[in-house]
């Protein structure tokens, strides 16, 4: 199933409740991934991925010692709460590999620029001493600087690519199961007589 994602930068949204005291936030986890700006060093916008059941993965200010899934009302309520909750524990292991992907590229690049710019600052400072050029450093006198960046990080570049490569491929099965679970989640609704619930289901609130 396609999922929607929204471009904005607060991972969270915090809603005042009626029903909590004055001051007081019930912080809602978001149903639609949510794309940050990208981080000034690494160039790379972070993405918060939204759980399959936003419901359970909600904090509050007042959390419930227990869970209600425990207290089904029926078997039947008590094999979806079942189900449920194995779907949900295996959405957050997706999302788990998902995020340890994206921290390992922030990571990667973040070391990377720094390197980057330290070095072509180090470049220039010397270009300037050199010359007695007081002005800024045009790119072909930043040329042979550029070709030995490219030869410094070649290897590390490789390693990468590589690291990148493996770690994409091994997503693949389990972006094939995160697309269905979903409709598996719909079909237990189905079969249960509630279709007419949303993918929240058993437990949402």
């Amino acid at each position: 199933m396609k999922r929607s994602v929204a471009f904005l930068s607060p991972p969270r949204r915090t809603n005042r409740t009626p029903s909590t005291p004055t001051g007081s936030f019930t912080l809602k986890a978001p149903t639609v991934d949510l794309i940050g700006p990208p981080c000034p060093l690494s160039n790379l916008r972070p993405t918060y991925y939204a759980a399959l059941f936003p419901s359970l993965t909600r904090a509050t200010t007042t959390p419930h010692p227990y869970s209600l899934t425990e207290f089904p009302t029926s078997p039947q309520s008590a094999r979806l709460a079942r189900v449920q909750l194995q779907l949900h524990a295996a959405d957050l292991e997706w999302r788990l590999m998902r995020y340890r992907i994206d921290r390992h590229d922030q990571d990667f690049w973040t070391r990377t620029n720094r390197l980057f710019l330290e070095k072509r600052e180090e470049f220039v400072t010397r270009s300037r001493r050199q010359s007695g050029k007081t002005g800024d450093v045009d790119d072909v006198e930043l040329a042979p600087f550029y070709k030995e960046h490219l030869d410094r990080t070649r290897s590390e570049y490789a390693v990468y690519n590589r690291e990148l490569w493996s770690m994409q491929a091994s997503l693949l099965w389990p972006s094939l199961k995160a697309a269905t679970r979903s409709w598996r989640w719909r079909w237990e609704l189905w079969k249960a007589g509630e279709a007419g619930k949303d993918v929240g289901g058993v437990g949402a609130a």
